[in-house]
This record gives C-alpha cells, sequence and structure tokens, in this order.
C-alpha cells in the first residue's frame, strides 16, 4: 500500500512536464536518496498490482513513465502540480528573487500570496529574508508604488545570484516554470551549445550548460540588463576562442550583447589559471583559508595535525573558486550527490562554513563548491583517521511532506552533533533500524525492542518534547565562549595528554562547561510571560452560541477591550484581515487565535478566551467549525512567544479537557497546569 509519500512521488512523476531523477525527488521532498529508492520500488510494485508498466530509472535521462500510466493515473490527480507542490520559505525566497529579477509585470506582494496559496504575513516574512538574502550579495531591494519591487545592483551580481538560485533548484523549475521562460527556448539554446562544444573538441558538464541556457531563455523572454566589463577583460575575454565560437554559432540577432558573457561562462569552465582575471590577493585568499580551518576545528572539535598541508590545498582551490564567485560562473562538481548523500555531517559543516563566508565576501557559494571543499577536510579526516562522534537519528513521521520537513529542521537546529539519517513511514524501520543510535517519532511505536532508543514528540516541537531529546541523546552545542575556555584549559594540560586522547578530553571538558552554563533562559522563562500571567479568571467566557464568526472575534476580545489591553480597531483589523485572507486565524480544527499587529491596536500582553458550546463556521475553500477563540492582543513579536508556546502545548495535549470545561477554575486549572515551569522536565 502507498503512503503520503509514495502517492506524492507518483504525483510528481505524473504531473512533471521534465523527466526527474532520483536526486530531484529527494530535494523536492527532503527525504535522502536511499529512502526515494524504496518508494519507488512499493510504486513499481502497486503498478504491477494493477497491470502497469514499472517506473524504470535510466542514468543517463532520470525516471521515464509509461504514457500508460500517466493515462490511468493522471485523473485520480485532481489538481495540477504547480497548485499541488508546497514550497519551503528557501523555495519560495528563490522563485521571488527570479521573479523580481526577470519579470515585466509589477511584483507585489499579493502577486506572490496568490502564487503560493499562503498569507500576507507570510509574505511579508519572505520578503524579509529575501532582502537578507541579497544584501549578501551586495544587491539591495526597494519598492516603488508604481513599479513594485526591485532589485538593486550590477547587472553581472544579479546574473551570479540568478544562475546560482537555477543550479539549486532546477528541481523546482523542473515541475513550474513559474513563467519564468519556455521550455522550447531553454532546448534551442542548448543546441548552440552543442555546436560550440563540437567546434571546440570540448564536452561541458551537462548541468552547466543546462543551467545557463535556462537563464538565457529568460533573458529571451524578459530581458534584463546587460553585462559590461572594464577594459582589461574585455580584451581577454574577446580574444579567447570561445568568444570566437560564440560568434560562429550562436546566430540569435538578441544574443550578440549576451556574447562576451557567454563567452566568459565558458572561459570559466575551463579555467586553470586566474591570474590573469581579477580577483582578491593572496593575503585576502590566505585569511579565507585560515578562517575556513578555524571554522571547520570550532564546529567539530577535531584540529589537524598537518593542518599546513591542509591549508595549501585548500588555498589552491580557493584561489580558482575566487574567480568563479566574483564572475557568478557555475562549477560542476559530478561527486557533489554522492559527497552529500555519504557524508552529510561533513558536508552540512562546510556549508555552514560557506554561509558564514558568503557574508564576508559578498558572493554565493554554490553547493558544488561546499561538496568540494567538503571533500578536502573529509580527505584530511580519513588521512588522519578521524572521525565525528556524531548520533545517528532516523525520523518517523506521518504527518506529511511539509511537517516532516519543518521537524527535520528542526531537529537539526536544536542539536549539533547529530545526523538525521533518514525521514521514514513505521513499515520502514526495519531497514533502518541496526544502523542507528536513536529514532524520533510522532507516533507511538509498538515493537518494544526500540522503546530504549525511542523518543515520541509532537508533530510540532514542544519545550519539553526539546527536553526530552536533549535529556535521552546527551548531545550539546557548545557556544564560542566555552569552545575558547576549552581551548586554553588544553593548552595548559596539553604535555600530559596523549595526542589520540586529546579530542576525547576536549569533548569531556565542553560536556562539563555546557553542564554549567545557565539554564534558566534557555526558553525565555524570566523575561517572557507565561499563559497564567495573560490569561486571568475575567478573561475566560463561556456562549452557548454566536450569530457568525464576526460576532464571535468581538465577543472573544470584549474582555481585552474592557481592560483597554487593546483598542476597537484592532478587532476591526481582524475582522478585515478575514474577509481580505479567508480564515487564516484558524490554526487547527476547533481552535482560532484572532490576531493583528501590535500597530493595529495593542496597549499590552494579553489573552481572553472564548469557549463556544455550539461551533461558529469560518468560511473559506474549506469551511472551519470553531468552539476555541482566543484573542491575542502582542504588543511586539517576543514578549508573547513564552506563553503562546505554553498555549499551544495545551491544545495539543488537552484540548477535548479544555471543550469540556464547565467553569473558570477548570480553565484556569489547566492554564497553571501549562503554565509551570517544572513541566518542563518531565520524560
Amino acid at each position: 500500500m502507498l503512503d503520503y509519500k509514495d502517492n506524492y512521488i507518483l504525483n510528481l512523476l505524473i504531473s512533471s512536464y521534465q523527466t526527474l531523477n532520483v536526486n530531484d525527488l529527494s530535494r523536492l521532498i527532503g527525504i535522502s536518496q536511499r529512502s526515494v529508492y524504496y518508494s519507488l520500488a512499493r510504486i513499481n510494485d502497486y503498478l504491477t498490482s494493477i497491470k502497469l508498466p514499472e517506473i524504470v530509472n535510466e542514468r543517463q535521462t532520470g525516471l521515464k513513465v509509461d504514457p500508460k500510466i500517466k493515462n490511468r493515473l493522471n485523473n485520480e490527480f485532481d489538481k495540477e502540480l504547480q497548485n499541488y507542490y508546497l514550497c519551503t520559505q528557501k523555495e519560495r525566497n528563490a522563485i521571488e528573487i527570479l521573479l523580481i529579477l526577470f519579470v515585466d509585470e509589477i511584483i507585489k506582494v499579493s502577486l506572490f500570496e496568490t502564487l503560493f496559496d499562503v498569507s500576507r504575513n507570510t509574505i511579508i516574512g519572505d520578503i524579509k529574508e529575501v532582502k537578507a538574502i541579497l544584501s549578501t550579495y551586495n544587491l539591495g531591494l526597494e519598492f516603488e508604488q508604481n513599479k513594485g519591487y526591485i532589485i538593486d545592483g550590477t547587472p553581472l551580481r544579479k546574473r551570479s545570484v540568478a544562475l546560482m538560485i537555477i543550479s539549486s533548484y532546477e528541481y523546482l523549475l523542473k515541475i513550474n516554470t513559474y513563467g519564468l521562460f519556455d521550455i522550447k527556448q531553454s532546448k534551442y539554446i542548448r543546441g548552440y551549445f552543442e555546436k560550440a562544444e563540437s567546434f571546440l573538441h570540448i564536452k561541458y558538464v551537462d548541468n552547466a550548460i543546462e543551467y545557463l541556457s535556462i537563464m538565457l531563455a529568460m533573458i529571451d523572454k524578459h530581458g534584463i540588463d546587460h553585462v559590461i566589463f572594464d577594459d582589461e577583460d574585455h580584451h581577454l575575454i574577446t580574444n579567447s576562442i570561445e568568444y570566437e565560437t560564440i560568434k560562429k554559432t550562436f546566430t540569435e540577432d538578441w544574443m550578440i550583447e549576451e556574447y562576451e558573457y557567454i563567452a566568459l561562462q565558458l572561459l570559466g569552465m575551463r579555467i586553470q589559471d586566474n591570474s590573469k582575471m581579477a580577483t582578491y590577493d593572496d593575503q585576502s585568499i590566505s585569511q579565507i583559508v585560515h578562517f575556513m580551518i578555524h571554522e571547520f576545528s570550532r564546529l567539530t572539535l577535531i584540529y589537524f595535525d598537518e593542518e599546513q598541508r591542509l591549508f595549501d590545498h585548500l588555498y589552491l582551490h580557493m584561489k580558482q573558486a575566487m574567480f568563479r564567485f566574483k564572475y557568478g560562473i557555475i562549477f560542476q562538481n559530478e561527486l557533489k550527490d554522492e559527497i552529500f548523500e555519504n557524508y552529510p555531517q561533513i558536508t552540512s559543516i562546510s556549508r555552514q562554513i560557506c554561509n558564514t563566508l558568503e557574508q564576508r565576501l559578498g558572493y554565493p557559494i554554490g553547493d558544488d563548491d561546499v561538496a568540494y571543499i567538503a571533500m578536502h577536510f573529509g580527505g584530511y579526516m580519513k588521512r588522519e583517521k578521524r572521525d565525528f562522534p556524531m548520533v545517528k537519528v532516523l525520523l518517523v513521521c506521518l504527518n506529511g511532506i511539509a511537517t516532516s520537513k519543518l521537524l527535520k529542521k528542526e531537529l537539526e537546529y536544536l542539536l549539533g552533533q547529530i545526523e538525521i539519517i533518514d525521514v521514514v513511514r513505521k513499515e520502514d524501520i526495519d531497514n533502518y533500524k541496526n544502523q542507528v543510535d536513536y529514532i524520533i517519532s510522532t507516533i507511538p511505536l509498538d515493537d518494544e525492542s526500540l522503546a530504549d532508543i525511542t523518543v515520541q514528540v509532537h508533530s510540532v516541537l514542544t519545550d519539553r518534547d526539546k527536553d526530552k531529546i536533549v535529556k535521552k541523546l546527551g548531545v550539546y552545542n557548545p557556544n564560542e565562549a566555552e569552545v575558547s575556555l576549552s581551548n586554553k584549559i588544553i593548552e595548559d594540560i596539553n604535555d600530559y595528554i596523549p595526542k589520540e586522547k586529546r579530542e576525547t578530553v576536549r569533548r569531556k571538558i565542553l560536556k562539563r562547561l555546557s553542564e554549567k552554563r545557565p539554564t534558566q533562559n534557555q526558553y525565555g522563562r524570566m523575561t517572557k510571560p507565561m499563559l497564567k500571567e495573560t490569561i486571568t479568571k475575567s478573561r475566560i467566557m463561556f456562549l452557548n452560541q454566536v450569530t457568525n464568526w464576526e460576532d464571535a472575534i468581538y465577543k472573544s476580545g470584549e474582555p481585552l477591550l474592557k481592560e483597554k489591553y487593546i483598542e476597537k480597531k484592532y478587532l476591526d483589523k481582524v475582522v478585515e484581515n478575514v474577509k481580505k485572507l479567508g480564515p487564516y486565524i484558524v490554526i487547527a480544527d476547533k481552535i482560532a487565535i484572532s490576531h493583528a499587529r501590535p500597530e493595529d491596536g495593542v496597549n499590552d500582553l494579553g489573552m481572553s478566551i472564548l469557549l463556544l458550546e455550539k461551533p461558529v463556521i469560518f468560511h473559506g475553500k474549506n469551511d472551519r467549525e470553531v468552539n476555541v477563540i482566543v484573542t491575542l492582543a502582542a504588543p511586539d513579536n517576543e514578549k508573547h512567544l513564552l506563553a503562546l508556546q505554553q498555549l499551544s502545548q495545551l491544545f495539543m495535549e488537552s484540548l477535548e479537557e479544555l471543550l469540556a470545561a464547565k467553569t473558570k477554575e477548570d480553565v484556569l486549572k489547566l492554564v497553571e497546569q501549562y503554565s509551570k515551569e517544572e513541566t518542563k522536565n518531565e520524560n
């Protein structure tokens, strides 16, 4: 039987207008390639059972779906794929940047709301993140009333970011072009490159040419400012064999102004000695490499004996890489997927280092370079017989693609020395249980042999869940001060410790330091009010029913209005937003949290709660019945977080008890229960 993940993969394969490969599916769904193979095996078993041909994995082209499968099953999927696939924030940010860069129409928040089917507040959050991403690359994001959002910066940097996004998110563009380019045109341009390859007797890496073809197709459809090179670079490019080849093989009139840029890209794909083109000086590159090695040691607690040799190899790579970074040239590492799949912890740490490095350099660093840097670190770890004391974790989550992605991200952020080897369904645990140290599951597992290594959590981690995980797994994240202090201690006792024991001793020191770390503010308890401080007896109401959802919003907010925690315009704004955006305040079955922005009329932090005997209906794409309406008054973006977290925990664990409450005292008892700090330490 197919689960949600199998059905999702089958939908992707049937609906995509381009051939997807295993790596595309892995990135689209956020699971390992091994897990994709397991799903494909189940899908083929299912197809065989209904007398349809199996899906064939062809190494060069990808996963081939027989037309009989599409004809038979396509009608069973009643949504177009672009409306079915749920983008993560990073994926939304990537498409948002491309649309702002290339599309001619006025780009406003409303366009993204419709495109991604998310709330206005979500897109406003996206815009802030887009600004942060662009600022890393010395690009700005401006808004003009008559023009919408505009990206400011040099044409070369704009293209560098565009190429980086295309190379990182091509899998998204395979299932939806978002109106950015025409597929036929990108294939037509690809044909020009094939002619150039024949003329030059060179075979370029397929993906690099594919990415460049897609971007040129975007330029063809929408137009973008041309790159104007300085005299020195202009002379070097126009005197290259690549430039002469482009003039002979590319015949589209609009491409004439792009010849130098195209030639630069081809030149960059083969150039070994970058000294002819301006880049960072040797001292700057030395500083960059020293920083990379220092960061790797700080994050892993591994200090290399042959650090100078590692430095020399990284230096040569970065000297060439700086040329690519500056001109936005795509670098292809054919071992990238294998490295990411087989050495996730090293690549994850290398990615962290490169994220910090991007901010220092002002240039994007792609996954291919990340993989190459990881190869250097991994090679020297193997050479010196070093290894990570990583905790291997299997995540069991059956609550949907978006939930499993979010939970995986939360766990990776919470825990430092952890490798999540896969996200699987309950039935697949046997394939992994001998390969992992722990299992984190959102559902009960009935296998008693796994009880000692299993932690059951909610789909959205509560503070109690986080405490349970940290306590069970025994992992920790040392901060900068702890690392610095441990280094000083090691220096003092270095002569007394055998070399092979130093890292073990360092970890023990760090563990002791982390155990001594103050924890009273770990979740902001001393600075943020608890639930019982925001919901008081006077703010609890019981009613049999209300006239409609608008009436429910006003009734729920009455206590806060009387106590002057909010102005009437705040409730008016909530009603206005629901009419405009739909029932965004309905956060779960039977529950709504009525809220707007602080500037819409909030005077102080508070919550009031209305419990209805008969549910009120909030109309939208799907009508939602609600019995609990909480009005939240938050004066800023931080002060309410602890109380809201505790309220969410109450809803997840004791909603039925809340709905059964008959008196204010019953409600206050629950509020008190979820406000007590000691409940956070339960197992």
